[in-house]
C-alpha cells in the first residue's frame, strides 16, 4: 500500500510492503527531497497502528492527501463534468 500526502508543491509518500529478503515488513517514507527511511515490523498490527499514527503526525504537520476528481467548470454554462 503506498500513501501519498502534499504541503506547498512538496510530494512525500510511504509505502508498507514485505521485506524482499525475509518474512518481516516494512514502512519506507520517501522524502520530497528523495531521502528515505526504512523501518522494519514483524508484526503486521504494529507496522499498521505506526501507519496510523504517521498519517496523524504528517496531518497535524500540515500535509494532505492529494486531492483527485476535482471538478472543472464548463465554459459557458458553469456546469461540471
Amino acid at each position: 500500500m503506498i500513501w501519498f500526502f502534499e504541503r506547498r508543491r512538496a510530494w512525500l509518500h510511504y509505502e508498507i510492503r514485505r521485506q524482499t529478503d525475509g518474512p518481516n515488513y516494512e514502512l519506507v517514507i520517501t522524502f520530497p527531497d528523495g531521502r528515505q527511511e526504512v523501518e522494519r515490523y514483524a508484526d503486521p498490527d504494529a507496522v499498521s497502528e505506526r501507519s496510523l499514527n504517521l498519517q496523524r503526525s504528517l496531518t497535524e504537520q500540515g500535509w494532505e492527501p492529494p486531492r483527485v476528481g476535482a471538478r472543472r467548470s464548463r465554459r459557458g454554462n458553469g456546469s461540471s463534468y
